[in-house]
């Protein structure tokens, strides 16, 4: 896994929340701090100036290595002017109900008007040209917010750091098709763990054709189900 020295890690994590925090948006708050909860328990990096700047945002980068062994880049985009104008009247808005639906329509009304508050572009690093591939990972436009950005961006680290258990989730079709490219090229600059060999990686991407070529959704329901029994020895969900 990455990793760096705690005393460099901590100055860097003081430093966003300082930065990206805001003062009245306590939800947004916490859930940027769980952000770095998250990146201490699975040994990913912070990179503060890095990433792919955006010129209407504030930006740090998280570096995350998979189970493949690629190496992941979030560059998380925060736009200071957004969140104060949420906060203006956020302590007028009722989340209480006795259901939680009141809470979640509030919470996608309320994100639906403001996603470019935070958000985050994908990259993996590819070792055969020393360049960053985008990735695109990210909700549907179409779909209501459900959560903080900051929850959004810790269900993507967790998705990338077990990035190949993760791609046999069926709406992961770009991940899927980036790990066909990826893991080999891990596995050539020594990234993978040392007992996978080069006919795991084989037999891990010919699932991924197979999913790839499959015709409805319930054949890939078998797929999937027929891989995890054959990679990780698991059940489908």
């Amino acid at each position: 896994m990455v990793n760096e020295n705690n005393e460099n890690y901590n100055n860097k994590k003081e430093w966003i929340l300082n930065n990206f925090r805001c003062e009245g948006l306590e939800p947004h708050n916490r859930s940027l701090g769980f952000i770095f909860d998250v990146l201490s328990d699975i040994g990913g990096t912070i990179d503060v100036g890095g990433g792919t700047p955006q010129y209407d945002a504030d930006t740090f980068a998280i570096r995350v290595t998979g189970s493949s062994g690629t190496l992941y880049r979030i560059t998380v985009n925060y736009r200071v002017r957004a969140a104060r104008l949420m906060a203006e009247r956020f302590n007028e808005i009722d989340f209480d109900g006795d259901d939680g639906m009141q809470e979640q329509l509030a919470i996608g009304t309320l994100m639906h008007a403001y996603r470019q508050m935070m958000d985050f572009t994908i990259h993996w690093y590819d070792f055969r040209d020393g360049d960053w591939e985008h990735i695109c990972i990210h909700e549907s436009r179409e779909k209501t917010p459900n959560c903080w950005p900051g929850d959004h961006v810790v269900a993507t680290i967790l998705l990338l750091a077990d990035d190949l258990r993760g791609a046999f989730e069926l709406p992961m079709n770009t991940l899927r098709q980036e790990l066909r490219e990826s893991y080999p090229v891990a596995w050539s600059g020594r990234q993978t763990p040392p007992d996978v060999t080069f006919a795991d990686v084989v037999k891990y991407v010919g699932y991924l054709e197979r999913l790839a070529n499959c015709e409805s959704k319930e054949e890939a329901l078998e797929i999937r189900a027929e891989a995890l029994k054959d990679l990780f020895d698991e059940e489908a969900k």
